[in-house]
C-alpha cells in the first residue's frame, strides 16, 4: 500500500510542477522523506579500552586468628616457668602479638617457637645516668699542683726556655725554685714539656 500511494503521489507531483516552475524530483524526495521517514538505528559503542589499565586491587592479607588450645595453653604455662616469669594474663598480650604478624611469617615458625619468642627475657637497658650526675661528670678537674719537696740529692742547674731549672743526677726530676726558695717538682727530663731539655754534659 505504501508502495501504491508514494506512486501516485510522485505522479501528482509530477504532473502540478511544471505548473509551479518547480523541480518535480526534489519535491518528491522531500515530501516522501517526510511522509516515510527512515528509521535511523544507533548501534551501541564499545567504551574505550584505556592505554594503562589500573592495577588490580590486591587483597589484604587474612590475619592469622590465632587462639589458645588447652595443650597450647599448658605448654604457654611450662615456657613461663622455664623463664622464671610470674604467671599472669600474658596469653592475651601474646594473642594480640602473634594476630599482627602476617600469615606468612607465623607460618614460618612453630607456636611454641613464638612463645618462646615472645617470653624470652629481654636484655635490660644500661640506666642512662641522672642530670645531677652527668653533670658532675662533666666538670673538668684541675690537675693536682705539682708537691712540694725538700732536694735531698745532687741537682745541676739547666737552662731550659729561659728559666733556671734543677734536675737531679740521678732521679732526673727537674724541679723550679720558687721566689720562697721553695723547690717544687715541676716533671722529668725528657718527658711532656721537658722533652727536649737535656744535661750539661759538661757538669755531669
Amino acid at each position: 500500500m505504501n508502495s501504491a500511494l508514494s506512486h501516485n503521489l510522485d505522479l501528482a507531483i509530477r504532473r502540478s510542477a511544471p505548473a509551479f516552475k518547480i523541480n518535480a524530483d526534489e519535491v518528491s524526495r522531500r515530501l516522501l522523506a517526510v511522509l516515510f521517514p527512515v528509521p535511523t538505528v544507533t548501534l551501541p559503542m564499545a567504551p574505550p579500552v584505556p592505554s594503562n589499565p589500573p592495577p588490580k586491587p590486591v587483597a589484604a592479607p587474612k590475619p592469622v586468628g590465632f587462639t589458645f588450645t588447652p595443650t597450647l595453653s599448658k605448654k604457654f604455662a611450662e615456657i613461663e616457668k622455664e623463664f622464671k616469669l610470674n604467671s599472669g594474663d600474658r596469653k592475651t598480650e601474646f594473642t594480640e602479638y602473634v594476630n599482627q604478624m602476617a600469615p606468612k611469617e607465623y607460618s614460618a615458625k612453630t607456636p611454641q617457637e613464638h612463645m618462646r619468642e615472645f617470653l624470652k627475657p629481654k636484655p635490660q637497658q644500661p640506666q642512662q645516668p641522672s642530670n645531677a650526675a652527668a653533670a658532675c661528670a662533666s666538670i673538668s678537674v684541675p690537675p693536682p699542683k705539682p708537691e712540694m719537696v725538700e732536694i735531698n740529692e745532687n741537682c745541676v742547674a739547666v737552662m731550659y726556655k729561659g728559666r733556671e731549672y734543677w734536675v737531679g743526677e740521678d732521679s732526673k726530676r727537674v724541679y723550679f725554685e720558687s721566689s720562697e726558695g721553695v723547690h717544687d717538682l715541676m716533671g722529668m727530663l725528657g718527658l711532656a714539656e721537658f722533652d727536649g731539655m737535656e744535661m750539661p754534659v759538661d757538669e755531669v
